[in-house]
């Protein structure tokens, strides 16, 4: 997503009207591709909305109207005035975003008649993340946003005036132009709460609710330090599962909810210990994965399998890797990590048995001598 060099105030904008000052990347020059643009212009063929271009099933290709006209007719206003219109397509969970909150996304987003999105989270294979009410975003994004729970997936029709203005978006956009978001909110962080938990009374520190809050806002420090410094990331992540371990549930929505939780720690922490090679620790958390998993709706993701087969086999259990990979490979055959890992398991498993004849034989040479 385009970044805004500084962050523009709503009131401003319906006032007075703003200039976009676009932030430029440090060393990257616009007009030179390079793989990742690449890769997104083959990837955003895959998300086309056929409506947007004029395309309609059956049922509603004697409406009268534009396409935008046709698609805000099953949508509801989210401002009095009806500048940005709602349509929710899969419901979500939860609270909504608070002021404050970091927010991470999932969108594509469109002008009419145009079926191909000119911005798309998912072609870049990467969710976009920024905080409510602090003018990161245009205000119609941010706007529709705040109207959205957890898994929600809706899509909103923005008018110029909460989106890109009289000037547009570089060449993607035109100037006053109304614009479709097909949004999915996967993730609210509270921020503060890492900070204010500490500070609550002990039996306060063990209530599911602040907890919960409290481990969302570890597990989001230590996804951000992954890759920055990740002993870091694991002693986060660590951190949460003791409190979400150990805390008080009031009641089966609790329970669900910590066991979602607990699944989603638990991975993380066994992939940073796959990739740091500890493996005997990555195993203590695919075993406890296993054991949350029982009786209840959650699966153990191919990811998982993957990983624990990488940890099993630097302990040099090659069989019971092999059956995981298997497994993993079962759920996901075409994932080129997991047929790489079958060729290492294979070659290091070829290397270790001829070691194994060539101690052999060494050994029963030195006794017949």
């Amino acid at each position: 997503m385009t970044t805004l060099e500084e962050p523009i105030k709503l009131k401003d904008l319906m006032e007075d009207g703003a200039i976009f000052t676009i932030k430029a990347q440090d060393g990257e020059n616009a007009d030179e591709p390079n793989e990742e643009d690449d890769e997104y212009e083959k990837n955003v063929l895959n998300f086309l909305n056929m409506q947007v271009a004029g395309e309609f099933a059956d049922d509603d290709t004697y409406v009268e109207g534009t396409p935008f006209e046709k698609i805000s007719q099953k949508m509801i206003k989210l401002l009095g005035n009806g500048a940005i219109k709602k349509r929710i397509l899969r419901d979500g969970y939860g609270e909504k975003p608070q002021d404050g909150s970091l927010v991470r996304i999932h969108y594509n987003a469109y002008i009419e008649l145009t079926a191909e999105p000119f911005d798309s989270t998912y072609a870049r294979k990467k969710p976009h993340q920024f905080t409510i009410n602090a003018g990161e975003v245009i205000p119609g994004l941010d706007i529709s946003v705040q109207s959205m729970r957890i898994h929600e997936k809706s899509q909103f029709l923005i008018r110029p005036e909460y989106a890109y203005g009289p000037l547009g978006c570089l060449n993607r956009v035109p100037a006053n132009t109304e614009v479709l978001f097909e949004i999915e909110l996967s993730e609210i962080v509270n921020v503060g709460a890492s900070t204010t938990f500490l500070t609550l009374p002990n039996d306060e520190q063990k209530q599911f609710s602040n907890v919960y809050q409290y481990c969302l806002a570890l597990c989001a420090k230590a996804k951000d330090l992954y890759n920055k410094d990740i002993k870091l990331s694991i002693r986060e992540y660590n951190t949460a599962v003791g409190r979400l371990e150990v805390c008080h549930l009031a009641d089966y929505e609790d329970q669900k909810k910590q066991q979602e939780l607990l699944l989603k720690l638990y991975s993380n922490l066994l992939v940073c210990y796959t990739r740091v090679e500890e493996p005997k620790k990555g195993c203590i958390n695919f075993n406890k994965i296993r054991e949350l998993v029982k009786g209840t709706d959650l699966k153990i993701s191919a990811k998982c399998y993957f990983n624990n087969a990488k940890c099993i086999r630097m302990l040099g259990d090659y069989d019971r890797a092999k059956e995981r990979l298997d497994i993993a490979y079962k759920m996901e055959p075409h994932n080129a990590d997991i047929l790489n890992e079958m060729v290492n398991l294979d070659n290091e498993r070829k290397t270790y048995h001829k070691k194994q004849i060539e101690l052999s034989k060494a050994m029963l040479n030195s006794g017949q001598k």
